[in-house]
């Protein structure tokens, strides 16, 4: 009796650890659901970032486009397409905008507000893990490029455009898919370019970016990017001795440190700078015989800029 006693006591208090342990858990996923629940009500549905500052000079894709200061800025607004359960990305507008400070490219582009760049685009993150710490990152954006001073490229009979002098200017257009493996180490990214309105060209950047934080509100991103331009992407970079019939390749390469520091939570202050260089032998060749402004005459250069950025 004694024994049956000592069991029953033992089975009931077994009983209750469990009926504990059963509902401790069962709080604990209450309290993770409610704040996913929490997490996706506070997710904004609309958002959105810019930036505006001073550089040394106009730099794409490893080329210098002009070697004196510029203004440049960018402003993105996106809408969070969230349907139910369902995550959809987001969708969103953006423009970019170009002021040269020199006279040195008026008789061509003009000089204040002299380019400007809209884009839409649609984005989402597929996320790997609860945590969200990997993830394949994508976007999708179609970028129009409008310079309004009228002194570079018109549309000809076919409905394509070609670089004119005395003509108003029309836009060319490109269609991105940018690609981001996001993990907490190395971050391996890569954005494809065809441009569908002047060549039909294609061109391919990809590198790695890692972001540190070595102190409260300042991060500082390193990356190395590599640029693939086929043989009809010469039109954007003109060079005396380079013509189209050469093949594509590797044409350039970028180290950069980005740094960023949050003043607030909408406002910040960032600074980059980078060395650049063409990495093509012919292209390299090509630059030392070359002539066309600065479009890809310069092999090696240093670049950089600093301004203000907001987020909402």
């Amino acid at each position: 009796m004694k024994k049956l006693m000592i069991l029953s006591v033992a089975a009931l208090a077994a009983t209750m650890m469990f009926a504990q342990e059963a509902e401790k858990k069962a709080e604990v996923k209450a309290d993770a659901a409610e704040t996913q629940l929490e997490e996706k009500d506070d997710a904004p549905i609309f958002w959105g970032f810019g930036n505006y500052g001073i550089y040394s000079g106009y730099q794409l894709y490893g080329s210098l486009l002009n070697s004196e200061p510029t203004l440049q800025g960018y402003l993105e607004g996106n809408i969070n397409l969230n349907i139910g359960d369902w995550d959809l990305g987001y969708l969103g507008l953006g423009i970019w905008s170009n002021t040269d400070l020199t006279d040195k490219r008026r008789d061509l582009y003009g000089k204040a507000f002299n380019e400007w760049d809209p884009n839409v685009h649609w984005g989402k993150t597929f996320w790997l893990d609860d945590d969200r710490k990997y993830g394949l990152d994508y976007r999708a954006t179609v970028v129009w490029y409008y310079y309004p001073h009228g002194r570079g490229h018109d549309y000809n009979s076919h409905g394509k455009s070609h670089f004119q002098y005395g003509h108003d200017t029309m836009t060319t257009m490109d269609f991105n898919h940018s690609l981001a493996f996001l993990n907490p180490y190395l971050v391996p990214y890569v954005d494809f370019v065809h441009e569908y309105h002047e060549n039909n060209s294609d061109l391919i950047q990809f590198g790695v970016k890692r972001a540190f934080n070595p102190i409260e509100k300042l991060t500082i991103t390193p990356s190395v990017t590599f640029v693939y331009r086929d043989h009809r992407y010469n039109w954007c970079f003109p060079t005396a001795g380079w013509t189209e019939t050469h093949n594509g390749g590797i044409a350039t390469m970028r180290w950069q440190i980005d740094g960023t520091y949050q003043i607030t939570d909408n406002i910040g202050i960032f600074a980059k700078v980078a060395y650049c260089s063409i990495i093509d032998r012919d292209l390299r060749d090509a630059a030392d015989h070359g002539s066309g402004g600065d479009y890809g005459q310069y092999k090696d250069f240093a670049w950089g800029g600093a301004g203000i950025s907001i987020n909402f």
